[in-house]
């Protein structure tokens, strides 16, 4: 019996779960084989935010598309490359509970 977190409340819940007992929150749906968690993974988006963080690569695998755009207009400048730094240093620090509330 495989176990993942909400993304709501990231409680663990079982796997096959379409939405938290607990919070009700809808779950990703995900096939077999696609990590313990069936989600990203905490060290994946670190080391992404950490080596190519300035170009967003670490945005996009998180799904979140916008964020890595602008931060591809700006990386010119620098100022993203600085802000990955630091999200990637958060990302590895975070236990895997808090990644998945916030990035699963």
């Amino acid at each position: 019996m495989a176990m993942v977190f909400c993304r709501g409340c990231a409680k663990e819940i079982h796997e096959s779960a379409v939405s938290c007992p607990a919070c009700g929150a809808p779950q990703a749906a995900h096939g077999h084989g696609g990590g313990a968690r069936g989600g990203k993974s905490r060290t994946t988006a670190g080391i992404l935010a950490l080596l190519l963080g300035g170009l967003g690569v670490h945005k996009f695998y998180l799904g979140q598309t916008g964020m890595g755009i602008l931060y591809l207009v700006f990386c010119l400048t620098g100022i993203p490359a600085l802000v990955a730094l630091v999200e990637g240093i958060l990302y590895l620090t975070k236990t895997d509970q808090e990644f998945a509330a916030k990035y699963a």
